[in-house]
């Protein structure tokens, strides 16, 4: 066999490798296209605790298998090659850890959401366009539960105005923030 040439371990070495970074990119498209117009974010948070517990199994699993000789993972003969490459690898982990944090929190926040309805009174604070690659609405509201804010498409964006009120039937997430059960009801003052 030629240097170039995979074996059947190395192979497997990649995809244990990748494997939370594949997942997380799969939950987090989930979340993004399911969850999008209809969850009202209070606060944006990441539990480091998580993703520590996330890279320590992931690496006990790496290391495991390569004690049982079912992974093949060659560093480089030189030291400082080495720790290069151990410290990429741990970014790496890192990376696809906080990734996949993040995904599984945002599912898990919708998917484990409480039971009971309530109905909220929200009021337009703020209105906020951010644009990149993709123009994103968001709409911020102010609530007896604090700042609440929800991604909206641009024809709805432009429907709210600053001061009004709507009432929401929403079912509180099971972390953080609030699902919209049905369209918003705006109040006639």
């Amino acid at each position: 066999m030629n240097d170039k040439t995979l074996t059947k371990r190395q192979i497997f070495s990649g995809i244990i490798i990748t494997i939370p970074f594949l997942c997380a990119v799969t939950l987090l498209i989930i979340g993004l296209f399911a969850l999008d117009d209809k969850y009202l974010q209070n606060n944006f948070s990441i539990s480091f605790v998580a993703i520590t517990i996330f890279m320590l199994v992931h690496i006990s699993t790496i290391l495991i298998l390569k004690r049982f000789d079912k992974i093949d993972i060659e560093l480089p003969k030189t030291l400082l090659k080495k720790v290069f490459s151990i410290l990429g690898l741990l970014v790496l982990f890192f990376l696809s850890n906080l990734l996949l944090e993040m995904g599984f929190r945002m599912n898990l926040n919708n998917w484990l959401k409480k039971d009971n309805v309530e109905k909220i009174e929200l009021i337009v604070i703020d209105k906020k366009v951010s644009q990149g690659r993709v123009t994103d609405y968001y709409i911020i509201f102010n609530s007896s539960n604090g700042k609440l804010k929800n991604k909206v498409g641009g024809k709805k964006y432009r429907t709210f105005s600053i001061g009004e009120k709507y009432q929401a039937s929403v079912k509180e997430g099971y972390f953080d923030g609030y699902f919209l059960i049905e369209p918003m009801n705006r109040i006639s003052n």
